[in-house]
């Protein structure tokens, strides 16, 4: 029997920019904290969620039928 999947939480994605060449994506609010006792300089650039994918079944897409080739049915024998 199959197990029901679990849904995904939303974890965040926090760009931060540590020195002038440094940038890194946090997953948590107390890592970021952790970098910013290291660098108190640090800038945040971007905060976004992960969404989770949603399976979706998608149709088929259509192509022109290319209309089969006809083959000749047999050579004849040659004498």
């Amino acid at each position: 029997m199959a197990r029901k999947k679990r849904e995904k939480e939303l974890q965040p994605n926090i760009k931060v920019r540590l020195d002038r060449r440094t940038i890194i994506t946090v997953r948590d609010r107390s890592k970021l904290d952790f970098w910013r006792e290291k660098y108190p300089a640090l800038e945040i650039l971007e905060e976004s969620y992960d969404r989770p994918v949603k399976e979706e079944k998608k149709p088929a897409a259509k192509t022109a039928a290319k209309p089969a080739a006809k083959k000749p049915a047999a050579k004849p024998a040659k004498k």
